[in-house]
């Protein structure tokens, strides 16, 4: 534990009047390096990797061109073509 007297002091002052410790005194005072783990009964260690299926929502065959955007008469679009989906 490597604190400074006024470290000490600032730590005895928040102890004497309850109030909690800052975030900087937890590593100042708790100094350890072990690696945390949650246990619980039936944790298993395996680790599974699921291939999930996709679905294609929109495919789009031809860029439209700049003159069709300068008239819009519809909120959607029915003058592009599409082959598939």
């Amino acid at each position: 534990m490597k604190l400074t007297d006024n470290e000490k002091r600032d730590v005895v002052k928040y102890l004497e009047a309850g109030k909690p410790l800052p975030e900087k005194y937890r590593f100042l005072l708790f100094d350890d390096d072990r690696e945390v783990e949650l246990l619980w009964n039936g944790k298993t260690n395996e680790v599974t990797n699921v291939v999930l299926p996709f679905q294609v929502i929109e495919q789009i065959d031809e860029p439209r061109s700049d003159a069709k955007f300068g008239n819009q008469n519809s909120l959607f679009d029915t003058t592009g073509r599409q082959i598939t989906g």
